[in-house]
């Protein structure tokens, strides 16, 4: 019986830390996305990454939706 439960145990904490690999993943996956998104819109903007302005026309799209496909 005690055999059980410590092949179980071993089991979920195998199942476990594959889980949690596979979730550092996808937060990296996300916030590479989201990287790469946010440069796309400051590009687009006429930014530089740096923060400061890259000059021409820019309009403020503060409160207004965004749908940009890159």
């Amino acid at each position: 019986m005690s055999l059980d439960v410590t092949s179980s145990t071993a089991g979920a904490a195998v199942s476990l830390r594959q889980a949690q690999g596979q979730m550092s993943f996808g937060v990296k996956a996300l916030n590479q996305a989201a990287e790469q998104q946010q440069a796309a819109v400051t590009t687009l903007l006429g930014g530089s990454p740096g923060g400061s302005p890259g000059g021409g026309n820019v309009t403020e799209t503060r409160g207004q939706n965004l749908n940009i496909v890159v």
